[in-house]
């Protein structure tokens, strides 16, 4: 199986003395998939080649290939490997760290060429144990701007999201696709925005079986103007707002137990998939309201931003404070 991110838009602004992070993804076409075939299938181009001229520095249980070029990059590639790992020890409880392989890509053919994924700026593959990433706007990040590293930060922790819960199931013995493609991509992407402070937001709740699959995924992503990935950071956010945040680990081990989702749902809350499918659309639709009384027309242009996601930005710490 392989992930993919898509790329991201991103500015920053003043809102009252509070810098806003506004991650746009809504307009961009290509998005997470998972794709049966080997990396480099389509085009014929192995890990081997890629990777043949690329220095290697091993870092915990990771093989991390880079050139010159991703060179000053490495210390905050191992931070936040580093912070990756411990944060998915204590969220699903994986500690084995299996060995996997980073791989910077020099460009987006050579990314596109080998994972088969348009228009990306990171995958995971299962089948390779591999992470691909090609960071957007490189300069910025390698001068330390605080847009770039957070851009950064999150595209690492979530592939590597991705890869510590695929190890998680196969511990437990577990098949990835009983669970729903918005949990493995909601859990990625809380996991990745652990560290920020989130404003409420407003969107049109895509139905629930309408983010089950690949193919669900894609026509959702063109049918409704939400952004699926949003949404589903938001399901999971619900979700340990809720019950906590060990509902997480308890939804992974019931499921894995009884072999269906929906049951683990229910076993790890005590309540219906159903049920929270309604009461999160309320819980969005009266955000709706109150965003529809709070805004007046001069805000307008904001509160449009503000519908795709505004994240008030806390430093991302590499260790936890709690």
């Amino acid at each position: 199986m392989r992930d993919g991110i898509g790329k991201r838009a991103a500015s920053a602004l003043f809102l009252c003395g509070v810098l806003v992070m506004l991650a746009v993804s809504s307009a961009i076409v290509s998005s997470t998939l998972y794709i049966l075939s080997l990396p480099g299938q389509a085009s014929g181009i192995t890990k081997e080649q890629v990777t043949k001229h690329m220095k290697k520095e091993s870092f915990k249980q990771a093989d991390i290939y880079y050139t010159s070029k991703e060179k000053s990059l490495l210390p905050l590639t191992k931070e936040t490997l580093e912070y990756a790992v411990n944060i998915n020890q204590i969220m699903i409880g994986y500690s084995n760290q299996k060995p996997i392989d980073i791989i910077f890509f020099s460009n987006e053919k050579l990314m596109e060429d080998y994972s088969g994924l348009l228009d990306v700026v990171g995958f995971y593959s299962e089948r390779e144990q591999l992470i691909g990433l090609l960071p957007e706007e490189k300069k910025k990040l390698l001068e330390g701007d605080e847009v770039a590293v957070y851009l950064y930060q999150r595209l690492l922790i979530h592939e590597y999201t991705h890869h510590a819960f695929h190890q998680k199931l196969k511990e437990l013995e577990a098949d990835p696709a009983e669970f729903p493609l918005w949990f493995h991509e909601g859990l990625s992407e809380w996991i990745a925005n652990y560290e920020l402070l989130i404003d409420p937001v407003t969107f049109s709740v895509v139905p629930f079986d309408r983010l089950q699959t690949d193919q669900d995924w894609q026509e959702a992503r063109v049918e409704y103007d939400t952004d699926v990935y949003l949404q589903s950071f938001y399901m999971i956010n619900e979700l340990t707002g809720k019950y906590g945040e060990g509902v997480i680990s308890k939804m992974i081990k019931e499921t894995a137990k009884k072999g269906d989702f929906t049951e683990g749902f229910k076993s790890a809350t005590k309540e219906s998939l159903d049920q929270f499918e309604k009461d999160f659309k309320k819980t969005f639709d009266e955000n709706s309201e109150a965003l529809d009384r709070s805004y007046p027309m001069p805000l307008l242009l904001m509160k449009s931003l503000l519908a795709h996601t505004a994240l008030s930005w806390r430093h991302l710490s590499l260790c936890r404070s709690k």
